[in-house]
């Protein structure tokens, strides 16, 4: 029995945790190479013709609300939270730049309760959303939910660009609009979706390298990369990423574009003593979430800005009959993103991305 670290840092879990993936209608199925699993390396084309655009997104919740019917005992479960979206644009060898960037702040109750905070000072402004769920956890769903459609809107935009897009995460949200040049990234690995003998030999890639193409149901398909080196005692799985395209536009344009994307991301790759979660975390996406941060301002203004919302939206009460009372808690120091719905957090800084 071999023993490794992993190399991400702990705080964001593991990179891989994997199980069978049984919710695959027949498995994934090879199909490149006359059905076996093959190695191919990248074809990066020169810098000076690249044109590329990697589109990312950040969230977080600012405060945690709770309105009660005092007549009725009704009670309902919501977040402050924030959200924000944007692109890395590389073209052509000019320096990068990041493209299409946005902020909101949503103020999301569970259980069909209609709550809205008011606007205050310092341009703090929550978009109300209800949702029907009751669940505690159901309004941080939301929150990743109206973030990743923010994110797909961009990338379709851009991809309609001829840019090449890397969209984090699977494209299964983005079915119902395929577009060729749209690639999902991938960077954790938590389900085995190849044959046990097939899985076993992923970790044998080479830098630059990909695996043969497989099918993911009737509409994606996918390879996995190797973008970065093993560490001395790191995981076999450290720097391996997956990708995914789409099957509508053929198996050759797909085998094109992913061999181009697999010589181009060792080029990006994350660097450890910058990003606890390098080298899958890409240095354009690590500049990207840093920049988004920054834009969203500090949590602890936030904080105080949600409590002062809801103080506000008591003191206009108190003059009218008493509405279900409504109360924000928690600073968000303390909250624990990764334990309240796997929130975003971290980012680095890479040199060389304007602003």
């Amino acid at each position: 029995m071999s023993i490794y670290v992993e190399d991400w840092h702990v705080e964001y879990g593991r990179p891989h945790r994997m199980e069978v993936d049984e919710d695959l209608e027949g498995g994934a199925r090879l199909v490149e190479d006359d059905s076996e699993l093959r190695f191919h390396p990248g074809k990066a084309p020169p810098l000076d013709q690249v044109r590329m655009a990697c589109v990312d997104g950040v969230r977080r919740a600012e405060a945690l609300l709770h309105a009660r019917d005092d007549d009725t005992g009704a009670e309902s479960w919501g977040v402050a939270g924030a959200f924000a979206w944007g692109s890395v644009m590389l073209d052509q060898g000019r320096r990068p730049w990041f493209e299409g960037c946005q902020v909101a702040r949503v103020a999301i109750w569970g259980n069909d309760y209609h709550g809205v905070l008011p606007e205050v000072p310092g341009g703090f402004c929550w978009k109300p959303e209800s949702i029907a769920e009751a669940e505690v956890s159901a309004p941080f769903s939301k929150l990743e939910n109206l973030m990743g459609h923010a994110e797909r809107k961009l990338a379709e935009d851009i991809a309609g660009r001829d840019f090449l897009t890397l969209v984090d995460g699977p494209l299964k949200f983005l079915r119902e609009r395929p577009h060729p040049r749209i690639v999902g990234y991938i960077k954790t690995h938590h389900r085995q979706l190849l044959s046990a003998p097939e899985h076993r030999r992923v970790p044998e890639l080479p830098v630059g390298w990909r695996t043969s193409l497989f099918a993911l149901g009737e509409d994606r398909l996918s390879a996995y990369a190797r973008i970065g080196p093993r560490s001395r005692v790191g995981s076999p799985w450290t720097g391996l990423v997956r990708l995914e395209l789409f099957q509508s536009f053929g198996l050759d344009a797909a085998r094109a574009e992913a061999d181009r994307v697999t010589g181009i991301l060792p080029r990006l790759a994350g660097i450890p003593h910058r990003d606890p979660r390098a080298p899958q975390n890409l240095q354009p996406v690590g500049a990207l979430e840093h920049h988004l941060r920054r834009l969203m301002g500090t949590p602890g203004l936030a904080n105080r800005a949600a409590r002062d919302a809801v103080a506000r939206a008591a003191a206009a009460d108190a003059h009218h009959s008493p509405p279900p009372a409504v109360s924000a808690a928690l600073d968000p120091a303390a909250v624990d993103d990764r334990a309240a719905g796997e929130m975003s957090a971290g980012g680095m800084s890479a040199g060389g991305v304007s602003g």
